[in-house]
């Protein structure tokens, strides 16, 4: 037996960070905080707070996989602990501030952090739930000048920390299979469940995210701005803290703000060319420049995912001259799909193109994906047939933190828990959940499908389609909208005939119901579970 003759370096966090501070260290990290106001500074001054609050961390007793948890939204001293922690070997818990407050109790709580770090925009959510943490005995407040009146809480400041701790003179070394970051789902059916990445996860994420094929539009020696709107909470940013350092880009965090008027102000001044967010924001800001008369001169692409973009969404931003590149992941299987298109398909006409875009991205390197019957039994990836999809790779889940119940297949593959078709080009569909699709005598619906056709009847802004009980096939469609703010009325009839030309009979929805305002996830999607409980029948 022969060894190999390649060093052994562990694939760590702190590779990234240091490799940006050395190498980049002029590059920008530009930050709206939660005041409002802009901050900016490079990649070595980043690294060299990051050492400090390691130190800080060390010095009051952290051990290794300690928890540390986060309320905190899109600035630079939340961008700080996404290394900062980690990198000394604690666990970093992002909490999403979006969530109800039992949903952040029971996340922390189930977590097990004992110091919990939080921003002005959060002082109010940890007044109300600090004496229902079990374990959080310290409280470190993120101060930008904006603190609430009336706060109860008492905190160290994390500020002070940064100046009263000397800088390590670099992070320390450990197996790169160590925990790093613990996010948690949604938790829209049940309670949210851990994903705990490793550190070599991360890295093998990141690896792949920068792979000129995966965004589209690089340039040799252009000076790319990342800038994720999609919350570094929420699945790591998917992956932006970590793979604008990696490639020496700009990152611009746009802080808790989410009016479309300053995000897009911020992208213009910032010359932000890429940046992320889920198909309900792409809308809002896509509404906004058209009523505005306003640009985004820079922008090349926008990652998107969490849900299927309307077909006119995307023709709409390609008007503007944006790439939207959407993409199939979820927080127990991060970027398992890129959303640009396969080499050689950029000939094809414009529809055809488009037809590819409007998919959830093709398998990408690192990631299986399969999709299976009932039974079990492996489906022909044709493009046709649904099937279960799982998913299996060096950056997928294995398990849930701290739960008995595997979410694994008895041969070891990832259950999703979505519905889809596989072609031959690796491209993948998403159709429903599972918990979604609509199975009417004893055949599939697509309600993603449903919902993209009624998404282009005029005056429609969101379209959601859900199972109703029939007595004869069990289930049927009603297809649930929220008209466009302009728009006088949608003529039920109407839009039944719209969609009854473009599928099959038995696909046609029952009927349409008109509510005023679609239930809204924390995440940006779609909350098909209170549309049941509005239309039980």
């Amino acid at each position: 037996m022969i060894e190999s003759l390649m060093m052994d370096s562990p694939l760590l966090l702190s590779s990234i960070i240091e490799y940006a501070a050395t190498c980049h260290s002029d590059t920008e990290v530009v930050s709206r905080s939660v005041a409002g106001d802009i901050h900016r500074y490079g990649y070595s001054d980043a690294y060299e707070r990051m050492r400090r609050i390691g130190a800080a961390l060390l010095t009051s007793g952290l051990q290794h996989s300690d928890r540390v948890a986060t309320l905190c939204w899109n600035t630079h001293q939340h961008f700080e602990l996404f290394y900062a922690v980690p990198c000394v070997g604690g666990v970093l818990h992002t909490v999403n501030p979006r969530l109800s407050e039992d949903h952040i109790v029971y996340i922390i709580n189930h977590g097990g952090a004992k110091t919990l770090f939080f921003d002005s925009g959060c002082v109010e959510i940890v007044d109300k739930i600090r004496d229902r943490l079990d374990a959080v005995r310290t409280f470190v407040y993120i101060d930008d000048g904006n603190i609430p009146a009336g706060s109860v809480t008492s905190y160290l400041d994390y500020e002070t920390l940064v100046a009263d701790n000397e800088a390590l003179p670099e992070f320390p070394t450990f197996d790169e299979k160590s925990p790093a970051v613990l996010c948690y789902t949604s938790g829209t059916t049940g309670n949210p469940k851990g994903v705990l990445y490793s550190h070599r996860s991360l890295v093998l994420i990141a690896l792949a995210s920068i792979a000129k094929d995966f965004f589209g539009g690089y340039s040799n020696g252009s000076l790319d701005a990342y800038m994720p709107i999609a919350g570094i909470f929420h699945a790591t940013g998917w992956s932006f803290p970590h793979t604008a350092p990696i490639s020496g880009a700009k990152l611009v965090l746009p802080g808790r703000q989410h009016d479309p008027a300053v995000l897009c102000k911020l992208m213009r001044d910032e010359n932000v060319t890429i940046a992320g967010a889920v198909p309900t924001v792409l809308l809002m800001l896509c509404d906004w420049l058209d009523q505005n008369k306003g640009t985004l001169p820079s922008l090349q692409s926008f990652l998107t995912s969490g849900s299927a973009v309307p077909l006119p969404l995307i023709e709409r931003w390609e008007a503007r001259n944006v790439n939207i590149v959407q993409t199939w992941g979820m927080t127990e299987s991060l970027c398992s799909s890129k959303g640009t298109l396969k080499p050689g398909l950029g000939q094809l006409p414009k529809n055809e193109r488009l037809a590819y875009k409007k998919k959830s991205g093709r398998v990408s390197w690192g990631t299986r994906l399969r999709i299976v019957d009932d039974n079990g039994q492996v489906l022909a990836h044709d493009g046709t047939s649904i099937g279960h999809l799982q998913a299996r790779g060096p950056w997928t889940a294995s398990g849930y933190y701290n739960e008995p119940t595997s979410p694994l297949s008895e041969d070891g593959w990832l259950l999703t828990g979505d519905m889809a078709t596989i072609d031959s080009q690796g491209y993948i569909e998403i159709k429903d959940r599972s918990k979604d699709i609509i199975k009417s005598g004893g055949e599939w619906i697509s309600t993603t499908e449903l919902e993209q056709i009624a998404l282009t009847y005029p005056g429609v802004r969101h379209a959601a389609a859900i199972s109703i009980p029939h007595p004869k096939w069990q289930e049927r469609p009603l297809l649930v909208i929220q008209k466009e703010r302009d728009a006088d009325s949608v003529e039920e009839g109407s839009l039944i005939s719209f969609i009854g030309d473009k599928v099959a009979k038995w696909w046609v929805p029952e009927r349409v119901e008109v509510v005023e305002q679609m239930p809204i996830s924390a995440t940006g999607k779609i909350l098909k579970s209170e549309l049941r409980k509005l239309f039980p029948t």
